[in-house]
């Protein structure tokens, strides 16, 4: 049981409430997949044109996005350009999903292969 516990630690360091939230809101994930899909860098005013909300809403969820790190800003003379950064959340999200893998026994979790 103590292995278990040990386990269930590790898998509490990978789970980071306040990155899940801030990539569940659906405007945040349209923006993310937005700059995913095109180069960047871009601008509040520029990604703003792809919401159908305020542009000082576009920003703040910009900075949502800033403050769990998955996206990166650099200030170029007047203008900040945003690019994504998802280093930080992909090793997150790796290390979760090995801590899920050698935490959860067979019987409790399932794990089944797609193709």
């Amino acid at each position: 049981m103590s292995n278990r516990k040990e386990c269930c630690r590790s898998l509490s360091q990978w789970l980071a409430p306040d990155t899940f939230k801030a990539l569940a809101e659906p405007s945040r994930a349209a923006l993310l997949i937005h700059m995913a899909g095109n180069d960047g860098p871009h601008t509040v005013s520029s990604l703003a044109t792809h919401l159908p909300v305020d542009m000082s809403v576009v920003s703040r969820h910009l900075r949502v996005l800033r403050e769990v790190g998955v996206i990166k800003a650099e200030k170029h003379g007047k203008e900040v350009r945003l690019h994504l950064d998802c280093g930080d959340l992909i090793r997150m999200l790796r290390n979760l999903a090995d801590a899920l893998e050698s935490c959860c026994p067979p019987d409790v979790c399932s794990v089944k292969e797609t193709s």
